[in-house]
């Protein structure tokens, strides 16, 4: 394999923990190289690994182009349009290999605020065109040589976030990259390269980028571990104002049921359960809907309410409508839990949304001691054989 000619090709500079990579990992790195190409693994998987955190997905990045990469792995595809990448399968796992890329030589802006970058490069040129300093190392698992061409890992050593190149530039390329950089000081604890009067400033930016993409980038800070910690960061850098302006002025106290939700979903996330996004914004809008107008006007019905709701109290970020959906179901089965007779147990516990609902009435009891008499009776109903159930019915409430 050849190395790239550059100074900050380290041969061996600095302990790695090989055992948080993959064997899989190893075979595509090493065949790649067999046949003459550059491989490492490179990105976040290798700022984890520094960290001595068990990386969720690895990248590889190579010099070899997408058709060059399918005609070594017999179990690949290609995959984009915008720019094509490898999707190859091994051992049951699907890995991500990339083609170095480079700042293209006429620079275009997409329909969706990304400047155009499809064009392959160098590794070199592939680093340079990485957002932070902590995401662009390289590593060549099989000589154990890292390539670090912005120090990177004095960066993570330092735990301070630092973009590649002028941040302003850099922001304005694509805008979305403020986020990023607020979502790993959140993720990571590491120190901010912006001060508060410069996130408001910046955040002007994201005026010109779709609310599709903002909703998707807003996502990973709640559904990547760091939901309770990422809600407080929002609110310290007055972020809150603007993506979710209802909850503004909440004191994010730890019984709440946005603090209590943003908990459990870090819980399951750190139990590698899945976390629906439609869930986690019917905790986040709950209050919100509670105290719209709409609510309290009983000449409306609760399908009415609901549809107001999202009409005109929406927060400033898209969600998809299958979310609404998902949200919908959830609230419109809410007051249900609280009639237990016969036939309405029955129906509501067929319900496709019943899992889903019934998780969010237990968060609603930890802060609600009316809600805690329900949420008890329907545990032990989901429980029971069906001799108990029918107990369970004849010893309700009336």
């Amino acid at each position: 394999m050849t190395a790239p000619n550059n100074s900050s090709y380290q041969s061996k500079s600095s302990p790695i923990n090989a055992d948080l990579i993959p064997e899989f990992v190893f075979t595509v790195i090493k065949k790649l190289q067999q046949y003459d190409f550059q491989a490492f693994v490179v990105g976040g998987c290798i700022r984890d690994i520094l960290l001595n955190r068990i990386p969720k997905d690895f990248d590889v990045a190579t010099d070899a182009h997408p058709e060059q990469i399918t005609a070594i792995f017999k179990n690949s595809r290609i995959i984009g349009r915008r720019f094509k990448i490898v999707h190859v399968r091994q051992q049951r796992e699907l890995i991500e290999v990339s083609t170095f890329r480079k700042k293209p030589d006429e620079v275009s802006k997409l329909r969706n605020g990304v400047i155009q970058d499809n064009a392959f490069g160098t590794i070199e040129e592939d680093a340079e065109r990485r957002d932070f300093t902590m995401n662009a190392i390289f590593y060549d698992p099989i000589h154990e040589n890292f390539f670090d061409p912005f120090n990177g890992k004095k960066d993570i050593e330092n735990s301070q976030i630092n973009f590649i190149g002028k941040k302003d530039q850099r922001l304005h390329e694509d805008p979305i990259r403020l986020l990023r950089a607020i979502r790993f000081h959140a993720k990571l604890d590491f120190n901010l390269c912006l001060t508060k009067k410069e996130i408001q400033a910046y955040i002007q930016l994201l005026e010109d980028i779709p609310y599709s993409r903002i909703f998707d980038e807003m996502m990973k800070f709640f559904l990547t571990g760091h939901a309770e910690r990422s809600i407080k960061v929002l609110k310290q850098y007055e972020l809150l104002d603007i993506f979710f302006p209802h909850l503004a002025q909440h004191s994010l106290e730890k019984k709440s049921l946005l603090m209590l939700g943003m908990k459990n979903t870090d819980n399951r996330v750190k139990e590698n359960k899945t976390v629906n996004p439609g869930f986690l914004m019917a905790v986040v809008l709950w209050d919100a809907f509670k105290t719209d107008k709409s609510f309290n006007d009983e000449a409306l019905s609760l399908d009415a309410k609901i549809k107001n709701f999202f009409n005109q109290s929406a927060p400033n970020i898209f969600i998809h409508k299958r979310f609404i959906k998902y949200i919908s179901d959830i609230w419109r089965l809410q007051p249900r839990f609280m009639k237990i007779r016969l036939k309405a147990v029955y129906r509501l516990s067929n319900h496709p949304r019943f899992r889903a609902a019934y998780d969010f009435l237990l968060l609603r009891s930890e802060s609600d001691e009316e809600e805690k008499k329900y949420a008890d009776w329907w545990t032990r109903w989901q429980s029971a054989n069906e001799s108990t159930r029918k107990q369970l019915l004849d010893q309700k409430d009336e």
